[in-house]
């Protein structure tokens, strides 16, 4: 990442664009931990099935985004790859 001394953000917009992704994707696994207690505690083993597939296609999706960002961090994507 290139980033000019005067500029007075330390993150590229892409840079922020991952973490901010990556800090809702985080705070959705939580959620999904309470969704599937809430589906079992109901009773409902298709939703907490539901609620589990939900969770893992987003922490598959967590860390491939940690990939992005790292790559972004390096200058290895975006302008600064160019």
């Amino acid at each position: 990442m290139q980033e000019k001394a005067s500029d007075p953000h330390p993150l590229s917009d892409l840079a922020y664009d991952w973490i901010t992704l990556m800090q809702n994707n985080a705070q959705a696994l939580l959620a999904y931990d309470q969704y599937i207690k809430d589906a079992e505690a109901a009773g409902s083993a298709e939703c907490a099935a539901f609620f589990r597939r939900v969770h893992d296609s987003d922490k598959a999706q967590l860390a491939e985004a940690k990939h992005h960002l790292v790559a972004v961090l390096q200058g290895k994507m975006g302008i600064a790859a160019r």
